[in-house]
């Protein structure tokens, strides 16, 4: 509430305009009142306020209050608009909770640069303007305005981590080091400085068949060096796009699967905004994509752009092509169970071997459409043409073959 506070006499004094998002997680019993009292302040202040249910998933291997951030910041990058800034109140006592829970997790060098004071997010970027102002400050604030507030009360059960800090652990640093607040902010302002300074060399990615940004390994070097290297570059791959990075258990057997698993396993971890996944050699990251349907089944003319199967299809003229004429009827399906596909030139092969063959991750080929002439199937994506048992070779100068480019969220955002 102090924030909106200041920010309203900030829009009052030829500041920007303001409008407030509010995010129910539905978790405590007081959430509705705690709703209520949003509106009536934002009321108060001639703020639009919005206000969006969310439902935290715990059975992702998160604890509760990773969850809830998750849910949150989803919301927070959906509904942020282009060049919009979203305030938060983080303060001086969360900065030095956050790197104390970093740290009892055994965080990289970024982790132990605290909370940024501003970053990009969804289209418009996150500023946490009171990151150096002390809790004590802020609540003197608030009483000295009349201000109203309430104070959850699962910030201080300690069956949390950060409440287990807030109530029993920092009391007792401040008893010993009554100046550890500083000596911590100190820390990650000179820990920041470092990153800036020696990780200018920018960490070396590619991408996957797919176009997904990519971390490339050698999965042949099983060496403990090798794994601790491979486990540090992900993790500053994480942070520095501000992605919730594993703890040290979990991204530590991630790596082990990463040079362990079988050639057809692909193992994976959820990162919050999307999932790691290995596979020959590369470790990709994929936006959290909605299922796609079983069954797909669209007409299309060559020749005319369109949205198919979630992916954009644009056409192109391909010299010496087997394709389709320019105005023909074309169907779209996915492939049916059991399907094999032959490529001109080639054996017949079922569908995961001719995918393999192009190197086509196994995440993506339930989403791979099949263009057909009629019930007879001609193209597939990146694998290319397929065999035909009429070809008539007149015309080839004119035929089309579809690109198609699935349609993906920005992937850290």
């Amino acid at each position: 509430m102090v924030l909106l506070h200041l920010a309203a006499m900030w829009r009052d004094d030829g500041g920007p305009a303001l409008r407030a998002v509010h995010v129910h997680h539905g978790l405590s019993s007081e959430a509705d009142c705690w709703a209520e009292l949003c509106a009536k302040v934002c009321q108060q202040y001639s703020v639009d306020l919005s206000v969006y249910r969310v439902c935290p998933a715990t059975d992702e291997g998160k604890g509760l209050e990773a969850a809830a951030r998750t849910a949150r910041y989803a919301v927070y990058r959906q509904h942020l608009q282009a060049q919009e800034a979203l305030l938060l109140a983080h303060h001086a006592d969360d900065q030095v909770e956050t790197v104390m829970q970093r740290l009892l997790r055994g965080t990289g060098p970024r982790g132990l640069a605290g909370m940024p004071r501003r970053r990009a997010l969804g289209q418009g970027y996150l500023s946490r303007p009171l990151l150096g102002v002390p809790r004590s400050v802020i609540r003197n604030w608030a009483d000295r305005h009349s201000l109203s507030y309430v104070t959850d009360a699962s910030n201080l059960d300690d069956r949390f981590d950060r409440g287990f800090l807030r109530t029993e652990i920092l009391p007792k640093l401040g008893q010993r080091w009554p100046g550890y607040r500083e000596s911590i902010q100190r820390a990650t302002t000179l820990q920041s400085d470092f990153l800036r300074q020696h990780y200018e060399q920018p960490l070396v990615l590619t991408e996957n068949a797919m176009g997904e940004q990519a971390l490339a390994y050698e999965a042949t070097e099983r060496s403990e060096e090798s794994r601790r290297l491979l486990a540090s570059s992900v993790h500053r791959w994480l942070s520095e796009h501000a992605v919730d990075v594993p703890g040290a258990v979990r991204l530590t057997e991630f790596v082990r699967q990463c040079f362990e698993a079988r050639p057809d396993r692909c193992p994976e971890i959820d990162v919050g905004r999307g999932v790691l996944r290995a596979w020959r050699g590369l470790i990709s990251f994929t936006s959290i994509l909605s299922e796609p349907p079983h069954h797909l089944s669209a007409n299309l003319v060559a020749g005319e752009s369109c949205e198919v199967g979630g992916g954009e299809i644009t056409w192109v003229r391909e010299s010496g092509s087997r394709g389709f004429y320019p105005g023909e009827a074309v169907s779209v399906r996915y492939r049916g169970v059991g399907e094999r596909f032959r490529r001109a030139g080639a054996h017949t092969g079922d569908f995961g071997t001719l995918c393999q063959a192009y190197d086509i991750p196994p995440w993506w080929r339930s989403r791979l459409p099949i263009f057909c002439r009629g019930e007879t199937p001609l193209y597939i994506p990146l694998i290319g043409q397929l065999w035909e048992r009429e070809y008539d070779e007149k015309d080839c100068s004119q035929r089309l073959v579809p690109l198609w480019q699935p349609i993906k969220p920005s992937p850290w955002n």
